[in-house]
């Protein structure tokens, strides 16, 4: 894959550019890959959680690094990405992404609002004496507070700090694309835009991004001490 050419010249030029350490998180990953995997480790994985991965995350897996330095605080290894660390029951339990089942989203989504919508439809439903449509609107809430169906097709690839998940979308419409899960924060979940790009992104070219975007700051900064500006 060509790209993943340009993606390793790029990365051992920022590597060596880099030096002491400045950019955000390289100080946690120092530019270290985790050894590959082999194909059949990925099939395997694939397999076992019935899902067919990106091609390009694949290639990178195989080719590349199974986690270890990227955007932020690094890329987790592949047999980690299912562990979402958002803790829906409450009891400091982890909780797991279920790759068999499609994203929900496509468009950003907030619970906050979608909650203060639901309120409405439950005061009007209380108003008029509909206990069925009640009942109804209130597993929806609950679904919602839980995080039922969100943590589906997708696998948790960095963290961006504060509780802030970068995941690749593995299953549903959105496949191949990265997404933010910032409910933490109250921000809700939506394409991931943290490196600067303005539309949705595929991995490797998010991955790329984030190379791009380091080596212009290191090459500013330099440019900045030559001039003595």
């Amino acid at each position: 894959m060509q790209q993943l050419k340009r993606i390793r010249v790029k990365f051992e030029q920022l590597r060596n550019i880099d030096k002491k350490r400045e950019l955000f998180g390289a100080s946690t990953h120092q530019y270290r890959l985790n050894p590959v995997l082999l194909p059949e480790q990925v099939r395997k994985f694939e397999t076992e959680h019935q899902v067919q991965l990106p091609e390009d995350y694949a290639a990178f897996l195989t080719s590349f690094g199974d986690g270890g330095a990227g955007p932020f605080y690094g890329l987790r290894p592949l047999e980690t990405t299912r562990i979402c660390f958002f803790d829906h029951t409450g009891q400091g339990e982890h909780q797991y992404f279920d790759l068999a089942h499609p994203f929900p989203h496509t468009e950003k989504w907030n619970m906050e609002t979608e909650l203060e919508e639901l309120d409405k439809q439950l005061e009007a439903a209380c108003e008029t004496g509909c206990e069925a449509l009640e009942e109804q609107l209130f597993e929806r809430k609950w679904d919602l507070i839980s995080g039922t169906g969100h943590d589906q097709g997708r696998l948790y690839l960095a963290d961006y700090g504060c509780g802030v998940q970068v995941s690749l979308i593995v299953n549903g419409q959105e496949k191949g694309n990265m997404w933010t899960d910032n409910r933490i924060n109250d921000g809700g979940i939506h394409p991931a835009t943290e490196l600067g790009n303005n539309e949705k992104i595929t991995f490797l070219n998010w991955y790329e991004l984030w190379l791009d975007n380091g080596l212009r700051k290191m090459q500013n900064k330099f440019q900045a001490v030559f001039t003595g500006v």
